[in-house]
């Protein structure tokens, strides 16, 4: 089933970070990254003529305010994302020399943000799951993001995206939409069952 989907860069983020159990690398070194993310949007709306708003947008860029001021109060994600990535240093949660990155903060030397986990990997994955939260709570659950690729350099990249069981789900969920679909489907089921057991246990047989 083919759906509507639409992008936003997020980039220009400045971060310093250092990966300290890379021990073999000179990554575990404190080093600076200009960060860039790209989010992938996408409707939970199952049919294709609910999937766009009044304005034919899968989702209203104008929502990424920095200031949650009225009359039009934004879903405040521009201003979270500033504030983890704009010139910040990134230092997971069990690397060793954490407190003495405490310290240089409270020297105004840094802005610290620690994390579960340290990488372009995490850091995709973080944003994943605060749009989501954000944008189920600020846009009723109508927008969903779907991939997030997070770049620390021109030619690496890491990717956090939705996992084909969710897709699966999605699937069912809008066959129970559909009466009639819903019978076809169980009719195939029990077709395939059928078959799988005047076969034997094994399906992959019913492909020879």
């Amino acid at each position: 089933m083919a759906k509507y989907q639409s992008t936003k860069v997020f980039d220009n983020y400045s971060v310093a970070l250092r990966q300290h159990k890379a021990a073999h690398s000179h990554c575990e070194l404190l080093h600076g990254y200009a960060l860039k993310f790209k989010v992938w949007f996408e409707s939970n709306e199952p049919l294709e003529e609910n999937q766009l708003d009044e304005m034919n947008w899968i989702m209203d860029y104008g929502g990424f305010k920095n200031t949650d001021a009225e009359p039009t109060p934004g879903n405040g994600l521009k201003k979270w994302m500033n504030h983890m990535w704009d010139h910040t240093c990134l230092i997971e949660k069990d690397d060793p020399q954490l407190e003495s990155f405490k310290m240089m903060e409270e020297l105004g030397v840094l802005d610290l943000r620690i994390m579960d986990k340290m990488g372009a990997e995490s850091c995709a994955k973080l944003v994943y799951d605060k749009f989501n939260e954000r944008m189920a709570l600020t846009g009723g659950g109508r927008v969903k993001v779907v991939k997030v690729e997070c770049w620390e350099a021109d030619r690496n990249s890491s990717i956090y995206q939705e996992s084909i069981s969710n897709l699966v789900k999605d699937i069912y969920e809008q066959v129970e939409s559909f009466p009639q679909a819903k019978e076809d489907v169980e009719y195939s089921q029990d077709n395939w069952n059928k078959a799988v057991k005047a076969k034997g246990t094994n399906p992959n047989s019913l492909l020879k």
